[in-house]
């Protein structure tokens, strides 16, 4: 629909979807290190994976292990990459910390919670109710039902609330984080910019806690780290449903109204 924040897409109609695994069939001549027929698992920028050929950068490119299937290797590349810059890059989440994620229960949450516990952090998780099973068995610590609880006015603090949704503000957040904790968000616009100015000049006056937000950079070596720890068993891509090609609309609506679990992946072949 065109309504991504400070981005233009290409002129309409265009090609959605940002990840995908397949099989290399051509390569540019300068490209090393793959061959066709190759199985592997891409980024492709702001678009251009729900297609039967897809191009992408060989920068942003990893092999797909034989033992890790298509379905769960095209659900990494966003949704992990995010997860993993905004906790490990942008939060510096370190071991021993408390980390609380808002939207624990779609893509790029149950890859925070799992990578969260990867990276040491102690994890809560916000959700609905009927992903609480699901996010226990990820390795949350704790578990916040939204509808019953608003984790915002909780009597607990956390090193990092990393709002996935998000459907809340730094403001909001503000006051359980720890003293020099980050919020950190996945939609960027006025609000966390301004929220970001505000945090830099109270600064001045011995105000700690951070407001930032992370926009996806692919990374070749980012997507190797993430696909060895699907292999590893570290984390595990939560693929809710799969749906054919002709049915790709429906499964963009379907994501837009927030009805998915994890991800949902589009089988092109």
């Amino acid at each position: 629909e065109g309504k991504i924040p400070f981005l233009t897409f290409p002129k309409r109609p265009c090609v959605p979807g940002c990840e995908a695994a397949g099989g290399v069939e051509a390569l540019d001549g300068r490209v090393s290190g793959f061959r066709p027929g190759d199985e592997v698992v891409v980024s492709t920028g702001l678009g251009g994976a729900l297609a039967e050929k897809a191009v992408a950068s060989a920068l942003h490119v990893a092999r797909k292990p034989a033992s890790l299937p298509f379905e769960e290797a095209a659900a990494i590349p966003a949704a992990g990459q995010t997860a993993l810059r905004g906790l490990r890059d942008v939060a510096g989440l370190r071991a021993g910390q408390r980390l609380l994620v808002n939207g624990a229960g779609g893509g790029v949450g149950t890859f925070a919670v799992q990578i969260g516990k990867a990276l040491g952090a102690h994890v809560t998780a916000v959700a609905s109710a009927g992903k609480r099973e699901l996010l226990a068995g990820l390795g949350a610590d704790a578990f916040v039902d939204y509808a019953r609880e608003d984790f915002a006015k909780a009597r607990e603090e956390w090193d990092v609330v990393f709002d996935v949704v998000p459907n809340r503000s730094f403001g909001g957040c503000s006051k359980v984080l720890s003293r020099e904790g980050t919020y950190v968000t996945t939609l960027p616009g006025p609000g966390p910019l301004l929220a970001s100015l505000g945090v830099s000049f109270r600064s001045l006056f011995g105000f700690r806690k951070r407001c930032r937000w992370v926009m996806l950079r692919p990374r070749g070596e980012d997507l190797d780290l993430l696909v060895r720890w699907a292999v590893e068993g570290k984390v595990k891509p939560i693929v809710g449903r799969v749906v054919p090609l002709d049915q790709a609309a429906w499964a963009l609506s379907d994501l837009s109204a927030g009805h998915a679990t994890g991800k949902t992946g589009v089988r092109v072949a």
